[in-house]
């Protein structure tokens, strides 16, 4: 095998020299199920030729959308073979955002999982003239005239590939290591999302390097749930696509749990959500328990914790601590393994940074997290907190082909083959992220200790982050959130957070006007912030403008403020912009309030 230069190379070297008869796993009907490798390789040949038979053309995008599942995969190695670029927006965005990422691509071809994804372009169909033909996977019966069926893909495919014999590999073959592989799309901080250009080369590398860091063997068994839409769970699934190892997919988000245990994966990659649910859980099973039991869970997780502080510093553990722990382990340890299916040899995190008492516990508990961090713009790893020394709290070291600077005021300015190539037809937008000699701007600050390992300690950009890894443009929401009467000023939070909340303060002239409609004769906005009839008004507001958002974006909970924010007060910038960390700073105890009860409720009073 030549060396892998790009993803077509990659595909060749799995296709060719890795073949197994599990290669890839679904569940259907309630049974796993598993794709060959000779199986792949036949529909990726198949889909690929339909494609070009259909008109597809190298440098042509190809609209991908649909839940993980082995048909991604092959729809995304069949584009890519055949020399086009990949754009896959989230399964879960909403028809507008969809339709958006597909009219700024110039998509001419979308393949879609399932009706309801098809249904998302079709009513959009008059903002994407460009779109030409929708494939879909899962065909509906007595089908539908505007979607060209997956199965008669694949008919057309192997009919064009009968005729052109060797015409896939040479379409592959074509494809240079800098021609654009993908387009991601990441919202920026004014809601405008900007679509990535990654090239064969920028994952390649990545992969290659992420590999040098995370020790992958044929004999391991990954579950995928995160999308495949998202760099970081893209990137890891190459990786282990690279490695030839089984590539279980889980039914859905909610069934996570239920597919670890059935599938018993050595490794998975995930966000620092699923171990703060699952922490969350173990708490909740403390709680509802007797006093005895209680006090048990919660002298294990301390003693866990102290253990991995000693253990995975490097330092020696003494008797009596490793004594204790092994008491511990069989209280909350061997718990948490066996709810990950009991082989699992670690985690990979990203998306968002992970909690250091997190990674410290589960180290505890024998489940090592490697936690990673990364930008869609760098294909997406950075560093590594990979094998060998870890630091908890950090994601680790540079990789070793990228190069990592901080600037002047703080930021982590990164440079290397994994790199973008640039933001699609944003060449201004571009250059003020990225330098003529390659250096790009995270956005983030940090800092890298004596040592090399890299932490980050704030973030120099408003973009939000939640914990599951999803990025929100607060600007656009607030913006939404404003245009309803009832609203003055609004302030979203969300950052590291398990979900979206927002600060609002109302436009109190209506507010009072709505409420002396509604029998409440109340003026002052404090009693007025606690009353029923506004609390259901906010409800109302916050339900009109989800409606318009996707549902990673939504938000879940409000409180109102009796008191407008001012420049006066330090609260806003002489533009009048929010000073978000001043919020979060001032504001701290109601924010904590927002998340003390998860999602259940909506507006509450700050008064």
């Amino acid at each position: 095998m030549e060396e892998i230069r790009t993803l077509c190379d990659l595909y060749f070297h799995n296709a060719d020299d890795l073949k197994r008869p599990d290669a890839l796993m679904r569940k259907k009907q309630g049974l796993w199920e598993a794709v060959s490798t000779e199986e792949l390789a036949r529909n990726v040949e198949a889909i690929s030729c339909g494609l070009v038979d259909i008109g597809l053309r190298p440098g042509d995008k190809v609209l991908l959308l649909s839940e993980d599942r082995p048909e991604w995969l092959m729809a995304d190695f069949a584009i890519l073979t055949a020399g086009a670029i990949t754009v896959p927006p989230y399964a879960t965005l909403s028809a507008k955002d969809t339709a958006y990422m597909a009219n700024d691509c110039d998509a001419e071809v979308a393949i879609v999982s399932t009706v309801a994804q098809a249904d998302k372009l079709l009513s959009q169909k008059a903002s994407i003239p460009k779109l030409k033909t929708i494939v879909i996977m899962d065909p509906p019966e007595g089908g539908k005239n505007e979607l060209l069926p997956w199965p008669d893909l694949i008919k057309r495919g192997r009919a064009h590939a009968e005729k052109n014999p060797g015409a896939h590999r040479k379409a592959a073959s074509a494809v240079a290591p800098d021609d654009v592989a993908t387009i991601i799309y990441t919202s920026g901080t004014t809601g405008v999302p900007k679509g990535v250009m990654l090239t064969h080369r920028n994952l390649v590398e990545n992969c290659r390097s992420g590999l040098d860091r995370i020790h992958l063997t044929p004999e391991d068994t990954a579950l995928v749930f995160l999308p495949l839409s998202h760099s970081f769970e893209r990137m890891i699934d190459y990786c282990y696509f690279w490695k030839g190892q089984r590539i279980a997919y889980a039914e859905s988000m909610n069934t996570v749990a239920e597919n670890l245990r059935e599938v018993r994966p050595s490794i998975a990659a995930a966000v620092p959500r699923f171990f703060e649910k699952s922490y969350a859980r173990l708490m909740e099973q403390a709680a509802h328990s007797g006093y005895l039991k209680k006090v048990l869970i919660h002298w294990s997780v301390k003693v866990l914790s102290e253990w991995a502080e000693v253990e995975g510093g490097g330092k020696k553990v003494k008797v009596g601590l490793a004594l204790k722990r092994a008491m511990a382990d069989r209280v909350v340890g061997s718990a948490l393994r066996a709810k990950m299916g009991g082989r699992l040899k670690h985690f990979i995190s990203g998306g968002a940074p992970l909690p250091r008492e997190l990674g410290v516990l589960f180290y505890g508990a024998g489940i090592r997290i490697t936690e990673g961090y990364g930008l869609t713009e760098t294909s997406p790893v950075i560093s590594v907190n990979g094998e060998g020394r870890i630091k908890f709290g950090s994601p680790g070291k540079p990789v070793y082909n990228v190069e990592v600077r901080i600037a002047e005021d703080g930021e982590i300015i990164v440079r290397g083959p994994n790199v973008m190539k640039g933001y699609y037809k944003l060449p201004e937008q571009t250059a003020e992220v990225l330098t003529e000699d390659g250096w790009l701007s995270t956005g983030d600050i940090g800092r890298i200790d004596e040592e090399g390992y890299l932490f980050i300690t704030d973030r120099k950009k408003e973009l939000l982050v939640t914990a599951g890894g999803k990025k929100v443009a607060p600007q656009a929401i607030e913006a939404l959130l404003k245009k309803n009467k009832y609203v003055e000023q609004a302030v979203l939070i969300g950052d590291r957070r398990p979900f979206i909340t927002a600060l609002i303060y109302p436009n109190w002239e209506n507010v009072v006007d709505y409420a002396a409609r509604h029998g409440v004769d109340k003026a002052d906005p404090r009693d007025l912030c606690e009353h029923a009839a506004v609390k259901h008004l906010f409800n109302n507001v916050l339900d009109r403008t989800n409606a318009e958002l996707s549902h990673f974006e939504q938000i879940k909970k409000c409180k109102l403020l009796p008191r407008e924010l001012t420049q006066e007060n330090g609260e806003l910038t002489p533009t009048l912009k929010v000073k978000r960390r001043v919020i979060d700073q001032r504001y701290a105890s109601l924010i904590e309030e927002l998340y003390a009860g998860g999602e259940e409720a909506k507006p509450e009073g700050a008064g």
